[in-house]
């Protein structure tokens, strides 16, 4: 896969037919993440091998990424090496961070600035390994959800990509007056006769025990017996609200299981999510009501030609009056379609 997202929006949304490549460019995305936290070895072993992330039905041993920022291309590169190799792996030593000049013109530029950039141009690299987080299909996550039992030594800092350590993130946030008022109204919007939320560790092993009330039942209902639906807007607000400072979220169709007006309600407070924290929430879908609520700037399409993933950016892509939903299930965008 060879792409080049241009100057991507912080909210952008990847739309296109099922085996098309969405959930390849998060992957990368993914992959950076590792290569920048752990060694090869850990890599293969959390992926299932090589051959995971090397180039399908390719020669190709080794994979190379880059980043455009301040006049620079900065490349990861992901070698082959010795699966023994451990390696304190956030920038210290690697992964090695190259800078290439776009031009002479530019390569001719004082020391000064070039160090002013290298250093900038850092910085956001490292802001993408630390702060960047994937949350597959809410499918997966519902699923984990009734076949794991949480263990009492995940972290409550972050959500892991099937959210299997919600209750130790989600009790945290709710520790903060504010962000929890934030999430009791979103609750309370998104679910019917929603009271409130409850989050206890058990004494004996720590575990953290979700509970909902609701106004017309006197008992709780527990994690179990919550509705797919209701645990997905859970796992979405608790990424969001996860961290105060900026974080690059990838989530994987966030609608299955939700009320359309919640879908549309969604993509309100994830675009301003991202404007007012600095944000960056990227989804793909194949939800028409996702798409009905976006502008031309926040979506990229998919297709796949002759086995290659391609996309297509709609910046100032003029949609003479249409909705986007309706431009992109009448083919009037010229792509993201499965025919």
């Amino acid at each position: 896969m060879d792409l080049d997202i241009v100057e991507p929006n912080p909210f952008t949304v990847f739309v296109g037919p099922n085996g098309s490549g969405k959930s390849n460019i998060f992957e990368a995305l993914e992959l950076v993440n590792l290569i920048g936290n752990m060694s090869q070895y850990k890599i293969e072993d959390i992926l299932g091998g090589k051959e995971s992330y090397l180039p399908f039905n390719s020669s190709i041993d080794k994979v190379e990424m880059s980043f455009k920022y301040e006049g620079n291309v900065y490349s990861y590169e992901f070698p082959e090496v010795p699966v023994t190799t451990t390696v304190n792996r956030i920038f210290t030593p690697a992964p090695t961070l190259t800078p290439t000049p776009v031009s002479e013109t530019e390569n001719s530029k004082a020391n000064s600035t070039t160090k002013a950039l290298n250093n900038n141009s850092i910085s956001f690299a490292k802001w993408i390994v630390l702060n960047f987080i994937r949350l597959r299909s809410s499918i997966s996550i519902v699923s984990n959800k009734r076949g794991n039992e949480q263990k009492n030594y995940q972290s409550s800092e972050k959500l892991d990509s099937l959210a299997s350590n919600l209750e130790m993130v989600l009790k945290r946030i709710l520790q903060d007056k504010i962000k929890s008022e934030e999430i009791l109204d979103w609750l309370g919007l998104f679910i019917p006769e929603f009271e409130r939320i409850e989050i206890k560790s058990e004494e004996i092993n720590g575990e953290a025990k979700l509970k909902i009330y609701e106004k017309n039942t006197k008992r709780a209902f527990h994690k179990h017996l919550i509705s797919d639906g209701t645990y997905n807007i859970l796992t979405l607000l608790t990424a969001v609200y996860q961290s105060d400072e900026p974080q690059f979220l990838c989530i994987e169709e966030p609608e299955n299981g939700l009320h359309p007006q919640v879908i549309k309600e969604l993509v309100h407070f994830f675009r301003d999510a991202c404007e007012e924290k600095g944000h960056y929430i990227w989804l793909n879908t194949h939800s028409q009501t996702l798409v009905s609520q976006l502008q031309p700037e926040e979506i990229i399409l998919v297709n796949k030609k002759k086995g290659e993933t391609i996309i297509k950016q709609l910046k100032n892509h003029n949609m003479h009056g249409l909705r986007m939903d309706e431009a992109w299930l009448t083919a009037a965008l010229g792509g993201g379609l499965p025919w």
